[in-house]
């Protein structure tokens, strides 16, 4: 059986213990890249699946998904055991990390021995490979996109996300849609609805919006078979853009709803981020 980590607070107890796991996945791994061992709870699987699917994430962002309320359901005031469990599984292999661009946070990823790990332990699940590197260009978006998924999931505005990552791999989640046009995201809302997600942070030519909408226009009016979602949120960055893709869905207001990116004010913690890293 795999053993827990505690904490005073409670914050890494975890209810659920995944058994015989370990052996599992030293059978499937050679030895040799077992450079130290870890006994892997259900959190830390659900933390890579994470990082996995956004490509990278920071410490605060773990800190937010999965160590902010304690098992007493109290709000942990530390980032200390979530630093501690992603340095474990860094270690490990699982993870790897680097400050990236400038910045002084530092960011995480998956690596090939984090996939093969939930490979493993769910051979069933259509599992994206790991990113080779954080991508300079699509950076600031996708940073972006993960604050926005962390504030609707804090204030239980939406129970699950799939990435552009998994939509892309398999586009028939996404209804067929490929290349340029498939959606940031689609999350569920609490009462089961589907929602395409955009971000839109930098201007395009009016032609490109017309175009994308003109397809999910085609997608949710088209007969037929289940659609994969019923509407298409758009948050924009800049009010040129608002403009154009209000202008573009203003005959449409049942398939799409537009906000600005100002309505998601970086997610507030009580926490002590005196330690850099």
């Amino acid at each position: 059986m795999i053993n827990t980590i505690e904490n005073t607070e409670g914050a890494l107890a975890i209810e659920d213990i995944i058994p015989s796991f370990v052996g599992e996945v030293q059978n499937s791994i050679p030895k040799s890249n077992f450079l130290k061992r870890i006994e892997l709870t259900e959190r830390d699987l659900k933390i890579i699946e994470f990082i996995l699917e956004m490509k990278f994430s920071s410490k605060e962002d773990v800190f937010q998904k999965f160590f902010k309320l304690t098992r007493s359901n109290h709000e942990s005031k530390s980032l200390a055991w979530a630093r501690k469990r992603l340095s474990q599984l860094e270690k490990a292999k699982f993870l790897k990390s680097e400050y990236n661009f400038g910045c002084s946070t530092r960011y995480f990823a998956v690596t090939f021995k984090g996939y093969y790990v939930l490979k493993n332990f769910q051979p069933e699940k259509n599992w994206i490979k790991p990113i080779g590197g954080m991508d300079i260009r699509t950076f600031d978006h996708d940073e972006k996109i993960i604050k926005i998924r962390l504030q609707l999931e804090s204030t239980k505005k939406i129970t699950s996300w799939l990435s552009d990552r998994k939509l892309r791999c398999f586009p028939e989640l996404a209804g067929g849609l490929t290349g340029g046009y498939v959606p940031d995201g689609i999350y569920t809302m609490p009462d089961g609805t589907n929602i395409a997600f955009e971000l839109e942070i930098a201007l395009k030519g009016k032609d490109k919006y017309r175009e994308k909408i003109r397809k999910y226009i085609c997608l949710l009016k088209s007969s037929g078979s289940e659609k994969p979602f019923s509407k298409v949120h758009f948050v924009y960055a800049k009010d040129i853009v608002g403009k154009h893709l209000m202008r573009e869905t203003k005959l449409y207001p049942e398939l799409f709803t537009i906000e600005s990116l100002a309505n998601y004010q970086p997610l507030q913690t009580n926490i002590n981020l005196t330690r850099k890293g």
